[in-house]
């Protein structure tokens, strides 16, 4: 925090109440401030806090007589609601005067100012907490200041003179010291990744990964330390998480491959949801400034991560001074990076590696990456199934002759994928009374491959045109034999990477919406569920038939 004419010396003490809220706080001070500013609610309060409740326990009966209840989703805002009285004190102190920055979360306070502003304002706390049920502890405190600190109690035993200290999680100082912060953070994490390479299930460690190791456990550090201060840590924990997958996946795939920029895209995008911290900690810093202190806009931090953001965009998704205010505007920022991203792979890719991108990157063909691992369900895979699926899902090398292997599904009857139909019967299942109450609907499924020779081509432009053209195929041939019967054809096509045709998504829409009415669950959960089990399916049927085609090819090799 940079000093100003006014304050010749600043000192930043970090406030926290001596016992957090529910164990010292005054119930009558909670309902007197909910009866003032959220009347609406007041009754309720009442109701929950204007009797002591009696706990029984072993020993005897205590009375639940101070204090809002863990665990009551009310309990922070009522607390909030007695702390924001004596913070209104606080501001209208008179020797607090000096006092340039006053700010609360909950029962963690900064205070900036003089050194007699800071003191004045420990004085109002120390002096009316307690009627209130708030107790400073001046053990937690810390205080920073270029001036001499005796003046503040002994019991502060944190003082520095340098600005080289934490506030909320976030570190205050030069980049040194940001990034050790950084580093030291991610000892935690360190643990918990070398648990997911001892686990003997890739489907799973993988998902852990995702969702509870990588960039969730950096976003706080990234929203509120300037990008600048910590990319050197930040990239050394990108390269924690790529030693974690490649060992857990058992691959060979160095930080430089397009296999890895993909696996860090999101899974909309065909990647893995493995994103780089660093790449998007510009975009979580700037989305953090842009919701929060639009005003800070013109610091040298924020214009330096904003630099350093439009590096990685194209001219187009650039951004400028002032940021927008609008929701989601992290969100929008990270999307313009992955954007870039994608098309950076899309441009360096062959046509079959394009028509991949776009098949993997539609709709609903990552679903089998978003099923919770689970045995019972039957949405577990395999060691092997597992790898091969990364493998395919990322364009890697699989075995050169037999590569392949899966672009004709007719080859693999009995392994798992192809579907044996007569010729004489338009579709594989029939379901009485689907259209209107009495149309039988005759359901065909199909899988198809974008990288056959006649549709390559246009698959490598258009994402699904694979699924398109075998969709007006069955259409072509089936509708009339069908309309003879008085049923109506239902084509569910998918190509080998997961993406679906239209009819497909129309019929797994009516089929969620029913399944929600009859099981009481919403059509999005249904319709996930259809998605997520479906492509699991795909994918796995897909490793099957290939180690089943490898098999086979080995034992010919050998004898």
């Amino acid at each position: 925090m940079s000093q100003t004419p006014t304050a010749k010396d600043l000192t930043l003490p970090d406030v926290h109440t001596k016992a957090k809220w529910g164990t010292k706080l005054d119930e009558n001070a909670v309902l007197e401030n909910c009866a003032e500013f959220f009347p609406e609610i007041f009754p309720w309060t009442l109701w929950c806090y204007g009797v002591h409740l009696k706990l029984w326990h072993p020993m005897g009966m205590l009375r639940s007589a101070t204090g809002v209840q863990q665990g009551d989703p009310l309990g922070p805002l009522l607390f909030s609601l007695v702390l924001h009285g004596l913070i209104l004190k606080i501001a209208e102190d008179d020797m607090c005067g000096e006092l340039l920055f006053n700010k609360w979360y909950l029962d963690d306070g900064v205070l900036a100012g003089t050194s007699l502003s800071v003191r004045a304002a420990l004085d109002v706390i120390s002096s009316l907490g307690p009627s209130l049920g708030l107790y400073i502890n001046f053990a937690k405190c810390e205080v920073f200041g270029k001036a001499e600190l005796s003046a503040f109690p002994s019991e502060i035993t944190k003082r520095y003179h340098t600005p080289q200290l934490e506030i909320l999680g976030a570190p205050i100082g030069n980049e040194e010291f940001c990034n050790n912060f950084v580093i030291n953070k991610q000892s935690s994490v360190s643990f918990l990744l070398q648990q997911l390479q001892g686990l003997e299930n890739p489907q799973l460690a993988l998902a852990l990964l995702r969702k509870c190791a990588a960039f969730c456990k950096m976003t706080h550090i990234s929203r509120v330390t300037p990008p600048t201060l910590i990319k050197s840590s930040l990239s050394e924990f990108d390269d924690s998480i790529h030693h974690c997958f490649t060992e857990c996946l058992a691959l060979n795939l160095s930080p430089q491959s397009s296999g890895w920029k993909q696996a860090c895209l999101s899974l909309s995008r065909g990647g893995l949801g493995l994103r780089s911290v660093a790449v998007h900690s510009t975009a979580a810093y700037l989305g953090s400034v842009s919701s929060s202190s639009p005003d800070l806009a013109s610091s040298h931090y924020v214009i330096d991560a904003l630099n350093l953001f439009n590096l990685q965009v194209s001219a187009e998704d650039t951004v400028s001074i002032p940021l927008p205010t609008k929701s989601h505007f992290q969100h929008d920022l990270s999307q313009r990076i992955e954007n870039c991203q994608f098309h950076a792979l899309y441009n360096s890719g062959s046509l079959a590696d394009r028509a991949r991108l776009l098949s993997i990157s539609s709709a609903h063909a990552s679903s089998w990456l978003q099923v919770v691992p689970s045995p019972r369900q039957g949405c577990d895979m395999a060691t092997s199934e597992m790898q091969w699926g990364i493998k395919w899902w990322l364009g890697l090398p699989l075995t050169p002759e037999l590569g392949r292997a899966l672009l004709n599904p007719k080859l693999e009857a009995g392994a798992g994928l192809g579907h044996e139909r007569r010729l004489t019967r338009p579709a594989d299942i029939l379901i009485p009374s689907w259209f209107n109450g009495d149309k039988p609907a005759a359901i065909d499924v199909s899988i198809t491959s974008p990288l056959k020779s006649n549709i390559l081509s246009e698959a490598g432009v258009v994402a699904g045109a694979a699924a398109r053209q075998t969709e007006e195929r069955k259409h072509t041939c089936n509708d009339t034999i069908c309309s003879e019967l008085g049923w109506k054809c239902v084509p569910l096509v998918v190509e080998m990477f997961g993406a679906w045709g239209r009819t497909a998504g129309q019929f797994f829409g009516e089929l969620a919406s029913r399944l929600a009415a009859q099981s009481h669950s919403s059509k999005t959960t249904m319709l996930n569920n259809i998605y997520g089990r479906l492509s699991l399916i795909l994918v796995r049927a897909n490793a099957r038939a290939f180690n089943a085609r490898l098999a086979t090819t080995m034992d010919l090799l050998e004898g």
